[in-house]
């Protein structure tokens, strides 16, 4: 799968206490095809990042994969995405239909994890990642919706 395949996201938007500049570093990291390089929030209630599938592909997201980053240890990126959701929205960080989730570690540790989206309407542009709790941290390696 190469990101050429990837719908392109944009506008995106982070949780109370990011900056919209935050988000788009944020963004730029999750969606370069490197594992390596990752997004990562600040410590919130709840965080998330949504992001907006561009418009020219009219037809529903079908799947959203998140990759964990391949730079920290394991216990680090357990901490940074265990139990996170996949959601899309018509708005950032509406969770309008869940994809899936709260994902266990021992999933998320294989690898990419891909959510099927079938349930999304087209109308349903904006896809929403968040890691429900107090005091956490999201972060993550890739992003990709197809």
């Amino acid at each position: 799968s190469s990101p050429a395949d990837a719908l392109a996201l944009s506008k995106p938007r982070m949780s109370t206490g990011h900056s919209t500049s935050f988000a788009k570093k944020f963004l730029a990291k999750v969606t370069d095809g490197k594992s390596k390089t990752f997004g990562k929030s600040k410590k919130k209630t709840n965080p998330w990042v949504s992001a907006k599938v561009a418009l020219e592909n009219q037809q529903p997201i079908s799947s959203v994969t998140v990759t964990p980053d391949t730079k920290n240890k394991p216990s680090k990126t357990k901490k940074y995405l265990k139990g996170f959701e996949i959601w899309v929205g018509k708005k950032a960080g509406e969770k309008a239909v869940k994809c899936g989730g709260p994902f266990a570690w021992s999933k998320i540790k294989k690898g990419p994890v891909t959510a099927p989206c079938d349930a999304a309407k087209s109308k349903h542009r904006y896809v929403t990642v968040i890691l429900p709790g107090t005091r956490k941290t999201l972060a993550f390696g890739e992003i990709e919706v197809r």
